[in-house]
């Protein structure tokens, strides 16, 4: 395990054992200065000295390596040399998505609600379209992260919200041209589906927690609680509003992701 990630083991340790650095500094016989540095990940202890403090701290450097190892088997290695890119254009998708929505929210609402088309058609068409394809590249980041780390549940969510966006969009552009138009047929089967999706992808975000942290176990909670509320159909105006901080954390999440892959990448290069 190399700097900063050793540090921040080493000070996770430590205060699950409920030590202070001066009190690890009698333990270890260590100047207080060297654990501060090496808990900053400033510099790389010498192998005894690292085995001295891992001892004091009940914990043995061969079963770290061994974490370390296994960590490293969870995800794919192979997916990591190029998805920096594309993660970083997934999550600046979903920026244009969740901004862009708030507008297309608005039309809808008017369309839908009061039986009003206040933009032409031609321009509904463009920003339905515009706003399709900023969220489907947006599922497709959590495609890759699937691949990278092995998360199947996490590219089922994705795909099966990707299929629904593209068959309701459409009909949602389509139907401006058709007639009869069963909005409410429409509208209660988009919500299911939606509502379907958003559990399943909830669960699957919630499995990126031992990698990435908080982050993904809230932001999948958020996704979970307005996927039931979209299923319960009338609680769907509410699962919109459980929605906006999902989506918040949701970009978020391939940030980190993209900066994890860009490290793991770095990491690769300076082995080879």
């Amino acid at each position: 395990m190399k700097q900063p990630e050793l540090g921040r083991k080493l000070l996770e340790l430590r205060k699950q054992k409920g030590f202070t650095q001066e009190e690890l500094v009698e333990q270890c016989n260590i100047n207080v200065r060297t654990i501060q540095r090496i808990e900053a990940g400033e510099v790389m202890p010498r192998s005894f000295t690292l085995k001295t403090i891992l001892s004091v701290l009940g914990e043995d450097l061969e079963n770290m390596q061994k974490s370390e190892a296994s960590h490293i088997e969870n995800f794919d290695l192979n997916e990591v040399t190029y998805s920096s890119f594309y993660l970083k254009l997934a999550w600046i998708c979903g920026l244009i998505y969740f901004l862009s929505g708030f507008v297309e929210f608005a039309v809808d609402y008017a369309r839908f609600y009061e039986d009003e088309l206040i933009i032409p058609k031609a321009a509904y068409i463009s920003m339905k379209f515009i706003v399709m394809i900023a969220y489907i590249y947006f599922l497709w980041g959590f495609v890759l992260s699937g691949k990278i780390f092995n998360n199947y549940l996490l590219k089922i969510g994705a795909f099966f919200l990707i299929g629904t966006t593209i068959l309701f969009y459409g009909y949602d552009m389509v139907s401006l041209y058709l007639e009869p138009f069963y909005t409410e047929y429409v509208m209660v089967t988009q919500s299911i589906f939606c509502g379907i999706g958003s559990i399943i992808f909830g669960f699957a975000l919630m499995r990126l927690k031992e990698p990435l942290g908080k982050i993904p176990e809230i932001a999948g909670g958020f996704e979970i609680v307005s996927g039931i509320l979209f299923s319960i159909v009338f609680m769907a105006w509410l699962g919109l509003l459980f929605l906006i901080p999902a989506v918040i954390l949701q970009i978020i999440l391939l940030y980190k992701i993209e900066e994890f892959v860009k490290k793991e990448r770095d990491s690769r290069l300076q082995k080879n």
